[in-house]
């Protein structure tokens, strides 16, 4: 199964550099993956945990990182390619029912 791993670019996240991190993520996970075969690197309108921003979540790991900078993305990107262990340090920043709502979303067949 492909993952999908979604960038925020809401307001609050894209005044953190969300656009920049999205970039240079999708670069990162593109020279391993470049037809993006095992992972798909997407902008999200917003997850609504702006106070925690910037958000990279993980699907279907089901994994809700908050506060992720550039220094950040080489484990991010380890964890995404199966090739590291979740961020442990960037997991359970925001309320357990925020990040149930975008699972249901992606769990939803619409």
């Amino acid at each position: 199964m492909t993952k999908l791993c979604y960038v925020c670019e809401g307001g609050d996240c894209t005044e953190k550099g969300s656009g920049e991190l999205f970039e240079r993520l999708q670069a990162m996970i593109r020279e391993k993956d470049p037809q993006e075969a095992q992972v798909k690197v997407r902008r999200y309108p917003c997850f609504g945990a702006c106070e925690q921003g910037i958000n990279v979540t993980v699907y279907p790991d089901k994994l809700f990182y908050s506060e992720v900078g550039e220094d950040d993305l080489q484990e991010v990107a380890a964890h995404v390619q199966d090739e590291g262990e979740p961020v442990q340090r960037l997991l359970g920043k925001v309320e357990p029912d925020v990040e149930q709502i975008i699972w249901d979303m992606l769990d939803s067949p619409y």
